[in-house]
């Protein structure tokens, strides 16, 4: 008798239809990464961190998501499974009773079951379907908040590059008037295309006062200063793309783009001795290039003022006053 008084109200419930229930699901974690601020200045350790951050939480969303696509389905199919059954259980409505009151209660107990285990599929369907929302908008955040990172780190790694490179023109520029050797050849040229012969035993000095232009035709000289170098050079002025070539013999041991002089040759002539051409329009040597007397170095570069090149002797680092090499 117990045991019916216990089961009575399932089946009044099952018979009445006013058996109700509503399932808690719990809350889900949904604490997101530290939001970024783009706009900040952020030390390159603390981007690639923050950046690192956002790639593991993004890796473990979509491991979750790609999950709760084979558990949503196996979900779906069980609601289907068993909604089957409880709509045949709810048509059997009295038919148990000819088994007795006990087998009509069984029956109801066995309807309540169903209908509970459909409402946990029922919840739990809700609660994927809800999480892949979320996941698919935090996803959608990250995108954003990683966007403006990677900018920021693009510039970061192209400032380094630029840097460096600079750096490495600068040392490129120092070491080319550290070593000086002889040239292995020599040679004559035409008074038109290049220098006089040079004095096996003077070398390069033997130009003193002969030294050829690097321009050849009429060209507009004057002597000027260029900031950082210490002593005087000259600037010709020529027309725009006319060719530069080498004033002697020598290896060429900068070509390169260097700071205030843009782009530039130095030519090695030996003993210590070295000419500059600053401020090209193009370069048609690399270093390490051997160039007789009279060889391209490049073409004049036009600007605001004209077509012009600069030109330095060195000894050495040092400037050297190039007027008495030219006959000036």
């Amino acid at each position: 008798m117990r045991r019916r008084a216990r089961l009575a109200p399932i089946a009044l419930a099952l018979l009445t239809g006013a058996a109700t229930s509503g399932a808690e699901v719990p809350a889900l974690d949904r604490t997101p990464a530290p939001a970024a601020r783009p706009g900040s200045a952020l030390a390159e350790n603390d981007l690639d961190r923050l950046l690192a951050k956002l790639d593991a939480e993004e890796k473990a969303l979509r491991a979750e998501l790609d999950a709760i696509g084979p558990a949503l389905d196996v979900t779906r199919r069980r609601m289907i499974a068993r909604g089957r059954a409880y709509y045949r259980h709810v048509r059997a409505g009295f038919l148990p009773v000819g088994g007795g009151f006990d087998a009509l209660v069984d029956h109801a107990a066995r309807v309540e079951r169903t209908r509970l285990a459909l409402e946990r599929d029922l919840a739990r369907e809700a609660e994927l379907t809800r999480r892949s929302a979320e996941i698919a908008d935090r996803l959608t955040h990250l995108g954003a908040e990683r966007a403006p990172l990677e900018v920021h780190r693009e510039a970061m790694n192209r400032a380094r590059v630029a840097l460096a490179q600079e750096e490495e023109r600068r040392a490129a520029f120092a070491r080319a008037f550290e070593t000086s050797a002889r040239p292995d050849y020599l040679a004559i040229y035409g008074a038109d295309t290049g220098p006089a012969e040079l004095d096996r035993r003077a070398g390069f000095r033997s130009l003193l006062g002969r030294l050829p232009f690097p321009i050849a035709g009429r060209a507009e000289v004057r002597k000027v200063s260029r900031r950082g170098a210490g002593g005087p050079g000259v600037e010709l002025t020529a027309m725009d793309g006319a060719p530069v070539r080498s004033v002697a013999a020598g290896r060429v041991a900068f070509a390169d783009t260097y700071a205030d002089y843009g782009l530039t040759v130095i030519v090695d002539h030996g003993e210590r001795h070295y000419s500059v051409y600053a401020n090209l329009g193009a370069v048609d040597v690399r270093a390490g290039d051997q160039l007789p007397g009279g060889a391209r170095v490049g073409t004049v570069a036009s600007g605001p003022h004209g077509a012009k090149v600069y030109f330095e002797l060195r000894r050495g680092a040092d400037v050297i006053d190039p007027g008495p090499w030219f006959g000036m």
